[in-house]
């Protein structure tokens, strides 16, 4: 199918002319499309933001409650805002503090440099190691004095894997290393 009569009679200027108006429309539409996903978003957007905002605002006003009992004394402070804690959320609480106290100080080892660096890997891995069972503990609630025998499986057969997995990558970066070096 060819142009039609119709077409070849009108010259370029017609034609771009034809082109000129459909890419207006086009244009057009696109316009209305795009306006009315902004109008949209711009709808929502106030009703999102303000939700977000009482998720902070709930969130600093239990940090300000524990900053502003920690004057009454650390210990007594700590119990009693742990007390008015649902007893579903405390492991959880108790856990990600123990979990943020042990990856600061590896941080803080390694920012600051103040010791040797095998002391200072010794400590990083000794710290690793605890913040395992802290998770063990407080995150999957296992307990190893009282875990049944499939738990207690589990829980060496993937120690194991780790144990090759990390031991066989130092392996490969330290034989490797040393090959580079002669």
């Amino acid at each position: 199918m060819g142009p039609s009569p119709e077409d070849t009679d009108r010259g370029p200027r017609s034609q771009l002319t034809d082109i000129g108006r459909s890419l207006r429309s086009h244009v057009t539409d696109i316009g209305r499309s795009l306006g009315s996903h902004l109008g949209r978003i711009g709808r929502e957007l106030p009703g999102q933001l303000e939700r977000i905002g009482r998720g902070l605002l709930v969130f600093l006003t239990h940090i300000g409650r524990g900053l502003r009992s920690a004057g009454v004394g650390a210990h007594r402070s700590v119990r009693s805002y742990l007390a008015g804690i649902d007893r579903d959320l405390r492991p959880y609480l108790i856990g990600f503090a123990l979990a943020l106290i042990l990856t600061a100080i590896p941080f803080a080892l390694v920012a600051t440099n103040p010791l040797p660096k095998p002391t200072t890997l010794i400590i990083i891995a000794v710290a690793a190691a605890i913040q395992v069972l802290v998770h063990l503990r407080y995150f999957l609630h296992l307990n190893l004095t009282s875990t049944p025998r499939e738990n207690l499986v589990a829980i060496v057969f993937t120690a194991i894997l780790i144990v090759l997995m990390v031991g066989g990558s130092f392996w490969i970066m330290f034989d490797l290393h040393n090959r580079m070096a002669m």
